[in-house]
C-alpha cells in the first residue's frame, strides 16, 4: 500500500491485490462493512496520520476508488473540514445545480467527460512540465492556485503513454475531477483561464 499526499486535504492511496490478499479480502466481494475491509481502512488512516499528519478529527472523509491497473486500484481520500471551508459534497452540489440539471450533468459526465486535474507543489514544476508537453498536448488547459499548490486542468486531452509518463514525473493526479473543478472555481484563484500550456511555454 502506497500513500501519496496531494495537498493538505487530499491523499492518494494505491492498494495492490497483494495488500488485499494479506488481509484475506476478496476483491470480487469487497464490502466496506466487513471486518477485513474496516481493518484495511483504519490501517490506511493510521499510516496517513503517521506519515503526513493527515488526521480526520471531526472532518468528513470522501473516498473515491478507481482502477489503477490489473494489479490493484487507487483510493482518493478528500477531507472536508468541519470549519466550513469545505462544504459537504451534497451541500456543495445542491447549492450549484437544480436537481434536474444535476441528473443531466451526472449522465453526461459518465459518457463523455475527459477532464483531468493535476496538482503541482511549485510554479517551477508546472512551467517545466508545460515545456515538456507543449508539443504533445493540444487540448484546453487552465491553471488555478489554491493555498500553496497549483492545479492544471486538462480537458479533451490527446493522451499518450509518453504524455502520461511526463505528467507522473512532475505532478500528482487529483481524483474526482468534476467535483474538484467546482471546488477550485469556488475557492481557488484562476491564474490562467485558457491555453495555459501555450501561455506557460511562451512567457515563463
Amino acid at each position: 500500500m502506497r500513500i501519496e499526499k496531494v495537498n493538505e486535504n487530499v491523499l492518494r492511496v494505491t492498494i495492490t491485490l497483494n495488500d488485499l490478499e494479506e488481509r484475506n479480502i476478496d476483491i470480487s466481494s469487497l464490502n466496506y462493512n466487513s471486518p477485513a475491509a474496516q481493518e484495511l481502512f483504519w490501517d490506511m488512516m493510521e499510516r496517513a496520520e503517521e506519515e503526513y499528519g493527515f488526521a480526520s478529527g471531526d472532518s468528513q472523509l470522501v473516498f473515491e476508488a478507481s482502477p489503477e491497473n490489473e494489479d490493484g486500484f487507487v483510493v482518493t481520500i478528500t477531507k472536508i473540514d468541519s470549519d466550513g471551508e469545505f462544504e459537504s459534497i451534497q451541500k456543495y452540489i445542491k447549492s450549484k445545480y437544480k436537481n434536474s440539471d444535476l441528473r443531466q450533468k451526472k449522465k453526461k459526465s459518465k459518457v463523455c467527460s475527459t477532464l483531468n486535474i493535476y496538482c503541482f507543489d511549485s510554479i517551477e514544476d508546472l512551467c517545466a512540465l508545460a515545456k515538456q508537453i507543449y508539443p504533445l498536448y493540444h487540448g484546453e488547459s487552465t491553471v488555478y492556485r489554491y493555498r500553496s499548490s497549483y492545479y492544471l486542468l486538462l480537458a479533451g486531452s490527446s493522451s499518450s503513454p509518453q504524455l502520461d509518463i511526463i505528467m507522473d514525473e512532475y505532478s500528482v493526479q487529483v481524483g474526482n475531477a468534476n467535483f474538484y473543478e467546482g471546488y477550485l472555481n469556488e475557492y481557488g484563484e484562476r491564474i490562467i483561464q485558457e491555453n495555459a500550456i501555450e501561455t506557460l511555454n511562451v512567457y515563463f
